[in-house]
């Protein structure tokens, strides 16, 4: 009977000129189109540079429409890359970025993607981060490599209200400074700017600078040269300070890391105190040489205990 149906129901078909379809003949070409819109899916998942996606843990594809975010909401670092612009500027998971060259920035990240790929890299951008409570300033001069998540609620709450009453200025108002840190949390605080100082008078930077080796190997330089004529002590000095003006940020930082320093924040300031006080809200036990801020709060020292006795050593 149901053959029967079938086959009239084809026929009538055929005679109105529309192709009959079976049953079993319309799930092949579903479940194929199917598979086609999955490998496309799959093929958009794949972004080399950053990438955002929902606090749900779910990646966006930076390239497509990325889901709305609340008024209210910031965008929060979920994974860095270990070769990276975020990795060189010491940001963390979880720091929260909650302005753009001083405005508080509620977009969604696909926005924040393009206003970094387009900002110029001579300038960059002025990024405002919030980490554990404290805020701090970064130069970023192109896209920061990582993956980005809208912040939940309660989250952006707690910054919303910390970023409250902050001012920022002008980006050409700030200097970019490198703080070093020992495993003794002794830091040292590098200016970024090259200092005329460093190739007018080397010696006199080296010794603000506290490069004692390299001041004394520039002396010998100079004294051996002196000796012999002075017209090498004058090319002697020429190179020299051509190679100090080059070299002088990583001349430092490779003085720092011979010391047992490593790279420990970038900070963009107006002084090197700001940036000081900024390290000691982060770390309160951090010492800096030479210090502006003051010596760190100190612990109470533990009370020494003393030794009990038996009594039956007392009175044998």
């Amino acid at each position: 009977m149901q053959q029967s149906v079938l086959s009239e129901n084809g026929q009538q078909a055929s005679a109105a000129g529309l192709p009959s379809v079976m049953a079993g003949d319309t799930a092949g070409p579903m479940v194929a189109s199917f598979d086609a819109d999955s490998d496309t899916a799959n093929a958009s998942d794949g972004v080399d540079s950053d990438t955002g996606s929902d606090d749900s843990g779910q990646a966006k594809d930076a390239s497509g429409p990325s889901q709305a975010a609340g008024t209210n909401t910031f965008v929060k670092i979920k994974d860095l890359r270990s070769i990276s612009r975020g990795k060189s500027l010491r940001l963390q998971v979880d720091d929260v970025i909650i302005a753009i060259s001083g405005k508080p920035f509620h977009g969604d990240i696909d926005t924040f993607l393009d206003i970094m790929f387009e900002c110029d890299p001579e300038t960059g951008v002025l990024l405002s981060i919030w980490r554990n409570g404290v805020i701090f300033n970064v130069i970023a001069r192109g896209p920061l490599g990582c993956t980005l998540v809208h912040a939940k609620s309660d989250l952006s709450e707690k910054v919303a209200a910390d970023f409250k009453g902050s001012t920022i200025e002008p980006i050409e108002n700030y200097i970019m400074f490198e703080v070093l840190r020992d495993m003794h949390r002794k830091c040292s605080v590098i200016d970024t700017r090259l200092s005329s100082m460093s190739y007018i008078f080397p010696m006199a930077w080296l010794l603000q600078n506290r490069l004692w080796e390299a001041m004394i190997a520039t002396f010998m330089i100079y004294g051996a040269t002196l000796s012999v004529h002075w017209v090498l002590f004058v090319i002697a000095h020429v190179l020299l300070a051509f190679y100090f003006k080059r070299a002088h940020l990583v001349l430092r930082r490779s003085f720092g890391l011979m010391r047992g320093q490593h790279m420990w924040m970038v900070v963009a300031a107006k002084s090197e105190l700001e940036t000081q006080k900024l390290c000691r809200k982060i770390d309160e036990k951090c010492v800096f040489s030479p210090d502006l801020v003051g010596p760190p709060a100190s612990d109470e020292a533990p009370k020494k205990r003393r030794r009990r006795r038996n009594k039956e050593a007392k009175n044998p």
